[in-house]
């Protein structure tokens, strides 16, 4: 199975095997990408995964399931929200909205200060429990009965992984955000581009292509290149390596990595 599989093509369930997917979920704000940006400690032999060094209010609050990558949002929430504790999401459940999204690390950017590197992260989507009209006495939602569950959600409920050009070992964060107090379906939070309290994470706006591990600079503050790996404004850097691959897959073995202007040592794959 390709790290990022084609959003096209059919996955037979039956053949292929399925990827262990880490999700994680708070109640009532997002989760941002900057707070996956660890450093790593000076002796990692210990570290079983990156997950390991995240703070604990991450980690805690997290699930590990195993699913495909024409996995729908519809299926995530009938995979997690059965198994997570009581009381994360309300009971009763209908009216509350999950926002999806995915949470990576920008193989683009240069690690930061304190050794972490930076992380991005893309909507998914959002799904609701019991529609985008219900309200609380319409009825009650089996939160814990998977098929009642999935059979609940109204929004973006048949959106995929793989549309999203997931990646295989990417995270998901589900943001679980209960009905008003008089039982009103809440709106969608607007996306937050902001970066940690006091720190410049770099650009804002949303992430750039994912196409492959180069593109255009971010400009000033971000953690990008100006037009290649030469110095920086000056345009001097190698072009990407010809062909089709994405982050996640190697470039062609014909290409042995940029080379810096007058045959300084470019950046290493």
């Amino acid at each position: 199975m390709a790290l990022q599989p084609d959003a096209k093509s059919d996955i037979d369930r039956t053949q292929a095997a399925p990827f262990l997917l880490r999700l994680f979920w708070r109640q009532n704000r997002p989760l941002e990408a900057w707070e996956f940006s660890v450093a790593p400690p000076a002796d990692t032999s210990t570290v079983a995964d990156y997950t390991s060094i995240l703070p604990s209010n991450i980690r805690q609050q997290s699930v590990q399931v195993f699913t495909w990558p024409n996995c729908t949002l519809r299926e995530l929430a009938g995979l997690f929200v059965p198994i997570i504790p009581n009381g994360a999401v309300p009971v009763p459940a209908v009216g509350t909205r999950l926002v999806f999204k995915l949470i990576f690390p920008d193989t683009r950017a240069t690690v930061i200060e304190g050794n972490r590197g930076k992380w991005i992260d893309k909507p998914l989507g959002s799904v609701v429990i019991g529609g985008a009209g219900a309200e609380l006495i319409d009825g009650e939602v089996n939160i814990k009965d998977k098929e009642d569950l999935m059979a609940s959600l109204t929004g973006e409920a048949d959106k995929s992984l793989a549309e999203a050009r997931f990646v295989i070992g990417d995270y998901v964060a589900v943001s679980i955000y209960p009905p008003g107090p008089d039982g009103r379906v809440v709106p969608v939070p607007p996306t937050s581009s902001r970066g940690p309290p006091g720190r410049d994470m770099g650009p804002r706006g949303p992430p750039p292509p994912r196409e492959n591990g180069y593109g255009g600079g971010y400009g000033r503050g971000g953690g990008g290149y100006r037009g290649g790996y030469g110095p920086r404004g000056g345009g001097f850097g190698a072009a990407p390596p010809p062909g089709d691959w994405r982050r996640g897959e190697r470039p062609p073995s014909a290409y042995d990595g940029p080379r810096g202007y007058r045959g300084r040592g470019g950046r290493p794959y």
